[in-house]
């Protein structure tokens, strides 16, 4: 991955302005502040250094070979900030700075006597919360807290550079986030999610931890002899003679008995290391339901106390019976049925006329025809409601003449001619009733000649 400098790096004149020194140490300005103040902060998170020192900044930040000559000033303002600490600051305590102060007179005239040739080494302190966030949240994802020196080692580096090893762990264990054990340390243990205070090591916690580094040690062996193994059986196939062979062979066949013997080492500790780690689980599942018993025991709740709450509800329960049999007995359906009643007359009265007499202005057919002899259809019949006696006599007997009429011959000519329907005979229209004479777009079903 390569680093990614800022847009100005690229600009000579904004670079020429970046790295010159502030005009004066009471007014500095802000932009220039603040674009070398994320720069350092970008470079270290880069390098995986949150410990860096001036020279090393004066390297990674010169612009064509030209260091920054504020530097210094950038730092102190940082430090004015709380950004950036010196390393002697970073695990300070009260007592520690009180202590400092008294001592002060004193070290000042050691170091004028002595001076201090070491240079002098700041921490980032957003890149260091950063590293000590993800290596805690790894150790959270991996549901371990006890690690060997070497795993932890293996750990820390994936986040830090090798050089800042001890100086995190000292950081870690600053904030009670870890705790050591052993000169030198062979055994780490981390804080749990819900503790706010790393726990110090128990006895079990030495056992596991020993369990864990002869196993390691014991992979460590297996892998080297199986290793040593496979060489033997490679010179054994490449010698020139049968000696020679048959020496390789023989000192295979002890190499793979040792192995046989570690492998049972191994099975052995492993199986220790398992009923270890269950022991481990048992007492913190035992110690939970200690503490849940504990409290169900001060949230318990007495008999007497229960039949008193239902004692209350049941009151409150008959009195909110008798106040709602109370509300409903009071006769407030006096008016409702006087005035259902006036509506229910009004109905009768309008029910009583007679309906009116509808007119179908959808139908512009009349048929006159006779299903059987002296009968009429319904649709017939409805229109014979509504027609007197005297109209529907002369109806009838404008079939009779209508059907009694001569039917015209039943041989054409070859030429086809259209059909020519004859009109009634205007004395037939005279006797009609000014209703039922013909109007437009409207006829009689039957008066056309067939």
């Amino acid at each position: 991955m390569v680093f990614k400098w800022p847009s100005e790096w690229r600009d000579s004149d904004a670079m020429s302005y970046f790295i010159s020194d502030f005009a004066s140490t009471s007014v500095r300005p802000s932009r220039k502040l603040n674009f070398w103040s994320n720069l350092i902060c970008a470079v270290c998170q880069y390098r995986k250094t949150p410990f860096v020192t001036i020279s090393e900044l004066k390297r990674c930040l010169a612009w064509r070979g030209v260091p920054p000559q504020c530097l210094e000033g950038v730092l102190e303002e940082m430090q004015n900030k709380r950004t950036v600490l010196k390393l002697e600051k970073l695990t300070e305590t009260w007592s520690r700075w009180g202590f400092g102060v008294l001592a002060s007179p004193l070290t000042s005239v050691w170091r004028r006597i002595v001076p201090d040739t070491s240079e002098q080494k700041f921490v980032v302190v957003s890149v260091l919360e950063e590293c000590r966030s993800k290596v805690i949240n790894s150790v959270y994802h991996n549901d371990d807290l006890l690690f060997t020196i070497q795993e932890w080692n293996n750990l820390m580096l994936t986040f830090v550079h090798p050089s800042n090893l001890e100086n995190l762990n000292n950081y870690l264990g600053f904030r009670c986030d870890i705790v050591m054990y052993g000169d030198p340390v062979s055994l780490v243990k981390v804080r749990a999610p819900d503790e706010k205070v790393v726990s110090s090591i128990s006895q079990v916690d030495i056992a596991i931890g020993k369990a864990k580094a002869t196993r390691d040690a014991l992979c460590s062996q297996i892998k080297q002899l199986s290793g040593k193994v496979n060489d033997l059986l490679t010179a054994a196939r490449k010698a020139k003679n049968k000696n020679a062979a048959l020496a390789h062979l023989r000192r295979k066949k002890l190499y793979e008995r040792s192995i046989a013997k570690w492998e049972g080492a191994l099975n052995n500790t492993e199986s220790l290391l398992l009923q270890l780690e269950e022991s481990q689980h048992n007492k913190t599942i035992l110690s939970t339901l200690k503490v849940g018993a504990e409290a169900l025991k001060q949230n318990k709740v007495s008999l007497n106390e229960v039949d008193d709450i239902m004692d209350q509800l049941d009151e409150y329960k008959s009195y909110e019976d008798d106040l709602n049999s109370a509300m409903t007995s009071l006769d407030t359906n006096v008016d409702c049925d006087m005035s259902l009643s006036e509506e229910l007359a009004n109905l009768l009265a309008d029910n009583s006329e007679p309906p009116p007499k509808k007119q179908s202005q959808d139908r512009e057919v009349i048929d006159l025809t006779l299903e059987e002899e002296g009968d009429i259809p319904d649709n017939t019949r409805l229109q014979d409601n509504m027609l007197s006696s005297e109209e529907l006599a002369e109806l009838y007997s404008i079939q009779e003449e209508l059907d009694n009429a001569p039917t015209p011959p039943e041989e054409f000519d070859e030429v086809e001619h259209p059909v020519e329907r004859e009109a009634p005979p205007k004395e037939m229209l005279a006797r009609l009733s000014p209703e039922l004479r013909r109007k437009p777009g409207r006829k009689l079903v039957g008066t056309l000649m067939e």
